[in-house]
């Protein structure tokens, strides 16, 4: 008996190796090639997040409303809700407080059930860790509102809560270039109310605005800004590196989570590496980097 070959002349494959140990030899498979047609496109490309830069201004708005403190209080009759929290003032003024208010963006409050629950205005002096709580007899009966009006923004802007801070400007206060009755500064707060676990309800501000003379601006609350801009730190005060290096100033701020912990250089780097928060983890849609000047005499103080 001869060798075995193919037809023509092309040898055949080896056969398969013999079992080693008794363990046989393993398989054998032939994928198929690509198909026929186009190649697949490309991975989409991701841009990195663009840097924006803004010179900022601190603003000492006059007065500090303390969050924390936001709340509704039962009134003495049992049946209404009054508004009260915790201030500091650096002038008098007065507060006047709003349901189911809309603005008009000119600094008029409109409310829109005034026949039902009219604003009321109280004064108040300088000075802080100060009080406030509406009269007795002003606050809002909830029972007389359907939930959805109460924890949501109705349509036209109408907030089921809103109160208006008015300080007084004195002369050595007043805005550089300012004419005589020309200075002033308005803080507008805008909340809904909140139904708790207990079925009772607490107060969240969603829009603050801030009126300058005249100058409407939106304000947005910025993480971690407190530590930069406040004057008083010292260079060895924790709190103001960057969370990257570990060395260098914060100035840049993540958008939209607004988180103000990175430095210019590591900011840079990031963009190329990750869209994610260092902080929350977010996505980052865009970064803004603030530089505070603390030396102007326009608005002096911290906002």
């Amino acid at each position: 008996m001869g060798n075995i070959g193919s037809r023509s002349g092309v040898p055949l494959p080896p056969p398969p190796p013999p079992p080693v140990h008794g363990v046989p030899p393993p398989y054998y498979h032939r994928y198929p090639g690509w198909p026929p047609g186009p190649a697949p496109p490309p991975p989409p490309l991701v841009m990195p997040a663009p840097v924006e830069r803004h010179r900022a201004v601190a603003v000492n708005t006059g007065v500090n409303i303390k969050g924390d403190t936001l709340r509704l209080e039962p009134d003495d009759d049992g049946r209404g809700l009054l508004l009260a929290f915790s201030f500091d003032a650096d002038a008098p003024g007065s507060i006047t407080v709003y349901f189911f208010a809309q603005d008009d963006e000119e600094l008029i409050l409109k409310a829109t059930k005034e026949n039902l629950l009219k604003p009321v205005t109280v004064a108040f002096k300088e000075g802080h860790g100060q009080k406030f709580k509406q009269p007795c007899g002003t606050g809002i009966d909830v029972s007389l509102f359907e939930e959805s009006e109460l924890t949501k923004v109705g349509e036209g802007g109408v907030f089921p809560v809103a109160f208006k801070v008015e300080v007084a400007v004195s002369s050595n206060q007043e805005l550089e270039g300012a004419h005589e009755g020309e200075a002033s500064k308005c803080l507008v707060k805008f909340a809904i109310l909140v139904k708790n676990n207990n079925a009772e309800y607490s107060v969240r501000v969603v829009q603050q605005i801030l009126w300058v003379n005249g100058t409407r601006y939106v304000l947005q609350e910025i993480y971690g800004i407190g530590n930069t801009a406040d004057k008083n730190n010292h260079e060895d005060d924790s709190g103001k590196e960057c969370v990257i290096c570990l060395s260098e100033p914060r100035d840049t701020t993540v958008l939209p989570c607004r988180h103000m912990c990175l430095c210019r250089e590591c900011a840079q780097l990031l963009r190329f590496q990750t869209n994610k928060c260092p902080i929350c983890r977010q996505p980052v849609e865009r970064l803004l980097e603030i530089e505070v000047d603390m030396k102007s005499n326009t608005h002096q103080g911290a906002q």
